[in-house]
């Protein structure tokens, strides 16, 4: 199911044609195909992929891309980083720094990704989807940062959304 997940994430932003804002109904029009029991599947990886990047470092990537973050920016610029594909994701997790080497849009944040799941299902069966029991972390992993550690930490980050 991992394989079909991402290669489903890279067809809604195939189908999207690089625009951002069209990637959820892209996603929901994809999801539409597959079974109620797929599209369950595809939210529990959808939900650890986003506990698995919950984390301090790639806040702190986040803050400086987007000039601060709150909590509930940082869950949207997840659902972005989803968005953007196995490879981006990976790459983000491993240097968070290194998301400095890719064009991002203006906005980051893409809160809409996530629903689409729930829509495609609700389109699919006419029911709610069912609450996944995937734990998610209280707080994120990693050390906490201050923001005169930014620069150092984000050297191209900062360079580029200074």
């Amino acid at each position: 199911m991992q394989t079909l997940f991402w290669e489903t994430i890279e067809q809604a932003k195939i189908l999207a044609k690089d625009d951002i804002e069209k990637r959820p109904a892209a996603l929901k029009q994809l999801l539409m195909r597959l079974t109620a029991e797929q599209i369950q599947q595809f939210e529990v990886i959808y939900r650890e992929k986003l506990a698995e990047a919950y984390r301090r470092d790639l806040w702190g990537a986040a803050y400086v891309i987007q000039g601060g973050c709150s909590d509930d920016g940082f869950d949207y610029f997840r659902d972005f980083l989803i968005s953007e594909g196995q490879q981006a994701f990976q790459n983000a997790l491993q240097r968070p720094d290194d998301l400095a080497q890719i064009e991002l849009p203006d906005d980051v944040e893409l809160e809409d990704f996530r629903y689409s799941i729930a829509d495609a299902y609700e389109a699919v069966t006419g029911q709610e989807l069912p609450i996944s029991n995937v734990i998610f972390p209280t707080e994120p992993a990693g050390q906490a940062w201050t923001e005169d550690q930014l620069e150092s930490l984000y050297p191209q980050l900062c360079a580029k959304y200074d």
